[in-house]
C-alpha cells in the first residue's frame, strides 16, 4: 500500500533486517519486577512516600490550572525525574491524559529519559483507556518500541478507532517480526475494514490469512462484507461452505443475505436461505417474514408473497397487522380487491384492529374504482375507531376524486379541511390543480395554484405541464406567472 508509515514501522523494520532473528523482549516482567522493589516506597523527603507524593501531585493537577508553573517551586528538593515516582503517578492518576501531560512536562523540563518498563506501563494505559491518537502521537514521538502483545491490542483500538491502514501496517510488522498474530487480532482488522467500506483493503488481508484458521466469527465477517458489497450470491456460497464445517454464522446473518436477495430479486435463494435457516434451529421472526413479504409484494411478486403468507400461518405463526396491511397493499395493488377484503375480514375476525394506514389503503382502492359509497364507509369506519382526519388521509381522498373526475366533489372536502384543522400540504394542491386541469377548469386550477404558491409551496412538474397545456402559454409566460418545477 502507497501510504506514509509512522515512526514506529519504520524503525521496528530497519531492527528486523539488521538481524532478521532478533525478536523484541518482552517488557511486562521487567515492568511487575520494577514496580515490586521496595525503592518504590523510599522517602521523598520529610517522611513522604513516592505513593502519597503521587497522589499529591495528581490533585494539584486537576485542581490547578497552571501546575506547570508551581510545581516545581512548591516542592524544589524533589526528583520528579525519577522512573519509580512516574510509576507511582500513572497508577494514581483517573485520567491517562493526565499522566501523558505529565510526561511530556517532565520530557521539556528535564534530562529525563524514561525506562522502557514506565514507557510499556504508560503506552498500555492509553491502549486501555482507548486514547488511540494520543498513543499513535506517543509511539511517533518516543520512538518506543512495544511488546508483541501490546501491538496486537494497539491494532485493535486502531481498528476499532477506523484508522484501517494503520492497523495493516502494524499488523504487517508482527508478521516481519516472525509473531502470528492471534484470531482475535486478525478479525479485528478484518471487522474494521468492514466498517470503514474498505473492501479492497479486507480482500487484499483476507488473502494474506488464508494459512490461518478460518473461525466463526471470520466466517461471519466476510459474508457481511460481502453483502455490503452487493456479492450477495457470493455471500450465500460462503454460508453453505461454512455449514458444512458445521460454523453456523447465526441469525443476524441469515436475516442479512435474506434482505440482499430481497434487494436483487432472487426469490429462489432467499426460500432456499429460509429453509436452511430453520433447518439450522434458527427460526425466522415475524420481522424477517415481514421484510420478505414486503420484498415480494413491492417487485410485484404477490401470489409468491401470499403463497409465504399463507405457509407461515400452517406453521403455527401468527401473523401481526403490519404483515395484514402489506398483503391487503399488494392485493389492492394488483386490483384484487376481493382478496384484499377477504384478508381485511380475517384480520379482523383474529382481534387485529386496522390502523389508518390499513384504511387509506382500502379507502384509495375503492375510490379508484369508483366506489366512493364504499370508500366512505371505510372513511366513516376510521373515524369512529379514533382515527382523526390527518393530511395523508385526506390527500388520499382528494388524490382519489380528482383522479376520477370528480374535482369539485375533491375542493370541497378540501374546504372542509381547514374547518377540522388539518393542514393541506404540496401533494394536496398538486393534487387539485391537476384535477382541475384534467377537466379544462383552468380558472379554478389557476386559485388554486396562486394559494399554494403563496403558501411558499412548489408545484411539481406535473402541475406545471397540466397548466402549460391548457394555458398554452409560452416560457415567457410560465416566467412571468413566476412557476418553479421540482
Amino acid at each position: 500500500m502507497s501510504r506514509g508509515q509512522s515512526y514506529l514501522i519504520s524503525l521496528v523494520r530497519k531492527r528486523i533486517r539488521q538481524n532478521p532473528n532478533a525478536q523484541m523482549r518482552s517488557l511486562a516482567l521487567e515492568s511487575r519486577d520494577s514496580e515490586s522493589k521496595p525503592d518504590e516506597q523510599k522517602s521523598a523527603g520529610g517522611g513522604t512516600t513516592y505513593t502519597e507524593m503521587a497522589k499529591t501531585v495528581s490533585t494539584v493537577m486537576r485542581e490547578r490550572q497552571r501546575w506547570q508553573q508551581t510545581l516545581v517551586s512548591d516542592f524544589p528538593s524533589f526528583n520528579f525525574a525519577d522512573p519509580l515516582f512516574f510509576r507511582e503517578l500513572l497508577k494514581s492518576q483517573n485520567n491517562v491524559l493526565f499522566s501523558l501531560w505529565f510526561f511530556r512536562w517532565l520530557c521539556s523540563n528535564y534530562d529525563y529519559a524514561p525506562d522502557p518498563a514506565s514507557l510499556s506501563l504508560l503506552f498500555g494505559a492509553l491502549l486501555d483507556a482507548k486514547a488511540v491518537k494520543a498513543a499513535k502521537s506517543f509511539l511517533d514521538t518516543t520512538g518506543f518500541k512495544p511488546e508483541p502483545t501490546l501491538l496486537e491490542q494497539y491494532v485493535k483500538c486502531l481498528s476499532e478507532d477506523g484508522l484501517v491502514e494503520e492497523a495493516i501496517d502494524v499488523y504487517n510488522v508482527l508478521k516481519e517480526m516472525g509473531i502470528s498474530p492471534s484470531i482475535v487480532t486478525c478479525n479485528s482488522v478484518l471487522l474494521g475494514c468492514v466498517k470503514a467500506r474498505k473492501l479492497d483493503c479486507f480482500w487484499e488481508l483476507h488473502q494474506k490469512m488464508m494459512e490461518s484458521e478460518v473461525d466463526l466469527e471470520r466466517i461471519r465477517c466476510l459474508i457481511l462484507a460481502l453483502c455490503d458489497a452487493g456479492e450477495v450470491s457470493e455471500g450465500y456460497e460462503l454460508l453453505r461452505q461454512g455449514l458444512k464445517q458445521g460454523l453456523d454464522p447465526g441469525h443476524d446473518v441469515y436475516g442479512k443475505l435474506i434482505s440482499g436477495f430481497c434487494k436483487i430479486g432472487k426469490y429462489s435463494c432467499m426460500s432456499e436461505i429460509l429453509h436452511t435457516m430453520i433447518a439450522w434451529n434458527h427460526f425466522p421472526s415475524i420481522y424477517t417474514y415481514q421484510k420478505i413479504i414486503n420484498g415480494l409484494c413491492k417487485n410485484k411478486k404477490q401470489v409468491e408473497a401470499y403463497c409465504i403468507f399463507k405457509n407461515l400461518k400452517d406453521r403455527g405463526y401468527a401473523p401481526d397487522r403490519v404483515m395484514y396491511t402489506t398483503m391487503i397493499h399488494g392485493f389492492c395493488e394488483k386490483g384484487w380487491l376481493g382478496s384484499a377484503r377477504k384478508l381485511w375480514f380475517e384480520m379482523i375476525k383474529k382481534g387485529i384492529r386496522p390502523n389508518e394506514f390499513t384504511y387509506n389503503v382500502m379507502i384509495h382502492r375503492h375510490l379508484t374504482r369508483g366506489e366512493f359509497v364504499l370508500a366512505g364507509e371505510f372513511y366513516s369506519e376510521m373515524l369512529r375507531n379514533g382515527y382523526g382526519e390527518t393530511t395523508v388521509s385526506c390527500n388520499t381522498v382528494i388524490t382519489a376524486f380528482c383522479s376520477n373526475g370528480k374535482s369539485d366533489e375533491a375542493f370541497k372536502f378540501f374546504k372542509k379541511m381547514s374547518e377540522t384543522g388539518v393542514a393541506p400540504d404540496a401533494i394536496t394542491y398538486n393534487a387539485l390543480v391537476q384535477g382541475f386541469c384534467k377537466e379544462n377548469k383552468v380558472e379554478e386550477g389557476m386559485k388554486v395554484y396562486k394559494e399554494l404558491k403563496a403558501l411558499g409551496l412548489k408545484p411539481s412538474g406535473v402541475t406545471y405541464a397540466a397548466l402549460m397545456r391548457n394555458l398554452k402559454m409560452s416560457d415567457s409566460v410560465a416566467t412571468t406567472l413566476n412557476f418553479q418545477i421540482v
